[in-house]
This record gives structure tokens, C-alpha cells and sequence, in this order.
């Protein structure tokens, strides 16, 4: 409509509540604590990062506009998103709810995040080869071929395990994409008894009522209510 090649927008007409399918959810995967310290080793310079979606619960949009004016003491403040627009490459925005969040850096990441932090305040932490801001298919790139490898070795591990004992104990490496960090980061946080409200600080939910339709059939009615501990 918007280049006047067409008259009306005939999608308008549809009833979404009856015409169209409801969209399935999909299944949320989530990793232990060993296999993200597998994985992110596995991701060769993109370690770090690896580390920060998986323990921070960064979307690869807000980590990808971090600056090192947004890292403070153990501490990241989320403000800003780097995406992809059609015919106008990445740009940067807002975070997802408009919000900005604080996010603590576990001991061991910061360790790690701190020795690399560019020396500039306006530098991105987590730039791209050509120093741009980081597209998802570079790390998309790193990253699948982290998770082959690491498959890999845990199919090895396992028939090993069955040859000796007939029985598998280590988990299997699950399938997943960047996005399953955000949920392997939300699952670890609630197994050390954070309750709804600080998964929902940490992830940028826009409510707790988020936090709990997707991640409450791993909370415990304590955690749900506020009494487990926090992270």
C-alpha cells in the first residue's frame, strides 16, 4: 500500500480470533551448568559472551550494544538493543520493554569479562570482526559449530557410559539456538532459589506474570511467592 501498489490491505479483513491458527509455543530447552561451560569453551572467542547470555540472561540483541560505559562492578546496565532492519543494516534501539536493567555478573564471568573490556567508554564489549556491531549470523556461525562439537563428545561420553555399564548417566546435549540461553539462565537462577521477581529483573520481563507463564512449572510455590532465595 505504502508504494501504491496496492488499493487496500486485504489482510486487514481476516478475524484473527477465528481465521487464523493459534501459534503452538515452542519448547523451551534449557542446559545445565556444565554443559554452558562446555559450550561456551567450545565457542572459541565468543566464550565470554556465551557466558554472559547464559548466566546473565542477555538477549544477543543487548549484548551486542554493550558498551564498556554500560559495565560497572560486577554489574551490567541494559539500555539498548542492536537488530537488523531491512535495508538499513543493524541499528540501535531501545531494549525490548523500554526499560532499563541492572544485571549482576557472577564471580567466575566477571573474572573473565573484565581482562577483555575495551579501554574506551563508547567501545562495544562484544564487537564483530570488522569492530561494527556483532551480527547474529557471525555468532550464529561460532556457535553452531560450538554445539556439534560438544554434541559430539557427549554422544561419545555416553556410549562409553553404556558400554561400561549399560546405562547413560550423562544428559543428552539438547538441540538449541542462541535464544535457549536466555532459558538455560532463567532455569539455573531458580535452582538457586531465585524467586519470580528476580528472574524478572534479570530477564527484562515486562511483568512477573511473564516470569511465571513461562518459567513457573520450574518454581516451587515458595519461590513463586517470594521465599526462596535470592542469586
Amino acid at each position: 500500500m505504502k508504494a501504491g501498489l496496492a488499493s487496500k490491505n486485504v489482510a486487514a479483513e481476516i478475524d484473527r480470533r477465528r481465521e487464523l491458527p493459534e501459534a503452538g509455543e515452542a519448547e523451551q530447552k534449557y542446559l545445565t551448568d556444565t554443559q554452558l561451560l562446555d559450550l561456551a569453551q567450545a565457542a572459541g572467542r565468543f566464550e565470554t559472551l556465551t557466558l554472559i547470555l547464559g548466566y546473565c540472561g542477555l538477549r544477543i540483541s543487548e549484548a551486542a550494544a554493550l558498551r564498556r560505559k554500560h559495565v560497572g562492578d560486577r554489574e551490567l546496565t541494559i539500555m539498548a538493543s542492536a537488530t537488523a532492519v531491512a535495508r538499513e543494516g543493524i541499528v540501535e534501539s531501545g531494549t525490548k520493554t523500554r526499560r532499563t536493567r541492572r544485571v549482576p555478573v557472577p564471580e567466575p564471568v566477571w573474572d573473565r569479562l573484565k581482562s577483555e573490556l575495551p579501554t574506551e567508554s563508547d567501545m562495544l564489549v562484544f564487537p564483530s570482526r570488522k569492530g561494527g556491531y556483532l551480527p547474529l549470523g557471525e555468532y550464529r556461525w561460532a556457535f553452531d559449530a560450538a554445539l556439534r562439537t560438544v554434541q559430539e563428545a557427549c554422544k561419545a561420553k555416553r556410549q562409553h557410559e553404556i558400554a561400561v555399564s549399560g546405562e547413560a548417566t550423562t544428559p543428552d546435549f539438547a538441540t538449541i539456538t542462541p535464544h535457549a540461553l536466555r532459558h538455560t539462565c532463567a532455569s539455573l537462577a531458580i535452582s538457586e532459589g531465585a524467586n519470580v521477581k528476580v528472574v524478572q529483573r534479570l530477564l527484562g520481563h515486562a511483568s512477573a506474570t511473564m516470569t511465571l507463564d513461562r518459567y513457573g512449572h520450574l518454581m516451587s510455590d515458595d519461590f513463586c511467592r517470594g521465599g526462596g532465595r535470592t542469586r
